[in-house]
């Protein structure tokens, strides 16, 4: 059910974002679609369970080799198999954004360069230097660096843990503290990045610490479902979601509600929020994302209901090609308004200046665009990693 989650998220984080250039959205002075402009907004919360994925899924492997004393997953291996995935097609559609969008901007070595090894949000000091079509790479820059810093993380963990080593509880409870305190990083760069001095849509609100605190709620599920398979105990996070699993899916659909009304903002705006509001909505989206994804790890949660909407074939399909509908709905926005070099014009976004029909189209190319880019370019390297490593570090993660 992971993947379908995965690929119904992405799936809404593209919805949204169109929404924004559709006239769905309340945009500065002008009016969006009454009623769905609330809704979409609302949708701003539903990002953070990537992030949960990446810090649960990779760090599994590095907490059990903790509670067991065996070895840690070999590092160059992890690194080489974790860009196998995420980079080629990075890579891919930057290059097919600076060709079709940015042509006619290039105006150096460092404007391709910059991009290709994630550095393109670190050069500007304000949001118009972003590089139209590349907005939502930032979350690809704020992986890789998680991809870095998570070996060197979990060996500091380690050595804290190791210290009562034969008592897991005790271990435990060392991994989880040990995080914990990363988990202020994000409200402190919310706060950080409304500072009046800041002014609007600061460059800084798109790097790495907005979200590697949610990463570190991440490493604690990672923590909790490692402790579960070396002790046969099941954590207590865990039976509580397996006695009424979708009770935590009634409350998330309560924190969407309130990401709707927005009670310190205007609703259905687009528009860059006050720091209450984005203080709000950075402690929304992480429970949101703790509430949607505990049922679906949990080994005692059972749900039809989740059963049949995440474990269909067209959910688990959308599961697979996630990545790519993250990374092409952009670029695919420019190429519907006719915005770009190929057209003869600049990538301006025009926000909230085209029609509803932008949702459906941007949304029916990116699954295409995806689909594609899935079986010439992810599938086949990830094929290819594993036959070089032999190894069952996940695969899958944004």
């Amino acid at each position: 059910m992971l993947d379908g989650i995965r690929g119904w998220i992405a799936v809404g984080v593209a919805f949204a974002h169109t929404a924004y250039f559709a006239g769905v959205m309340d945009v500065g002075p002008l009016k969006g679609v009454p009623v769905l402009n609330w809704l979409t907004v609302g949708l701003t919360i539903i990002l953070t369970p990537f992030f949960l994925l990446s810090g649960m899924l990779l760090y599994k492997g590095f907490a059990k080799a903790t509670f067991t004393g065996g070895s840690a997953p070999n590092v160059k291996t992890f690194l080489v198999r974790r860009l196998l995935r995420i980079v080629p097609m990075y890579w891919v559609m930057i290059v097919a954004c600076l060709l079709l969008l940015n042509l006619s901007a290039i105006d150096g070595l460092w404007y391709v360069i910059s991009p290709l090894l994630g550095l393109h949000y670190f050069k500007n000091t304000d949001y118009t230097g972003l590089i139209p079509g590349l907005e939502i790479t930032w979350s690809v820059v704020t992986e890789l660096m998680f991809y870095l810093l998570l070996p060197i993380a979990a060996a500091l963990i380690n050595r804290y843990a190791r210290k009562v080593a034969g008592d897991p509880k005790r271990q435990l409870r060392r991994m989880l503290w040990s995080m914990a305190p990363f988990v202020l990083l994000g409200p402190a760069w919310e706060i950080y990045t409304h500072l009046p001095s800041m002014g609007l849509y600061p460059i800084e609100i798109f790097w790495p610490p907005m979200f590697l605190g949610v990463m570190a709620i991440g490493m604690m599920l990672g923590a909790l479902n490692a402790y579960q398979d070396v002790t046969g105990e099941v954590p207590w996070l865990y039976r509580a979601a397996g006695r009424s699993p979708l009770s935590w899916w009634v409350a998330a659909f309560g924190l969407y509600i309130l990401n709707c009304v927005r009670p310190f903002d205007k609703a259905g705006s687009g528009d860059y929020p006050p720091m209450s509001q984005a203080l709000l909505d950075h402690v929304s989206t992480v429970i949101w994302g703790v509430l949607v994804l505990v049922p679906l790890v949990s080994p005692v949660a059972r749900s039809r209901l989740m059963d049949a909407v995440l474990g269909n074939r067209v959910s688990v399909f959308l599961g697979r090609i996630s990545y790519g509908i993250y990374l092409w709905h952009f670029p695919m926005v420019y190429l519907w308004l006719g915005a770009g070099s190929v057209f003869g014009t600049a990538a301006m976004a025009m926000p909230g200046m085209a029609n509803g029909w932008l949702l459906a189209q941007v949304l029916a190319s990116s699954i295409v665009m995806a689909t594609v880019s899935f079986y010439v370019v992810e599938r086949p390297l990830g094929r290819l990693g594993g036959r070089l490593f032999r190894t069952g570090t996940p695969t899958a993660a944004l």
